[in-house]
C-alpha cells in the first residue's frame, strides 16, 4: 500500500478531497502540525542512523555546540 500526501488551502478543498476518497472507497485521514513534525524527526533520525554506537558524552558534546 502507498500513501500519497496532499496540502490542502481550503476546507473547501478538504471536503472535496474527503469526498473524492469516500467514493472510490479509499482510506482518507488529516495529519496534524505535530504528526507531520513527528515525521520530520523520523525522518532526520533514520538518515542520521549508523549503527554505531555513539557514548553519552560525544553526543553531549555535540548538543552544546
Amino acid at each position: 500500500m502507498e500513501t500519497l500526501v496532499i496540502n490542502l488551502k481550503s476546507e473547501k478543498d478538504k471536503s472535496l478531497f474527503y469526498a473524492l476518497a469516500e467514493r472510490l472507497h479509499l482510506k482518507a485521514s488529516l495529519l496534524t502540525e505535530e504528526d507531520k513534525e513527528d515525521y520530520g524527526l523520523l525522518k532526520a533520525m533514520l538518515k542520521g542512523r549508523t549503527g554505531e554506537y555513539v557514548d553519552k558524552e560525544t553526543v553531549l558534546k555535540a548538543l552544546r555546540k
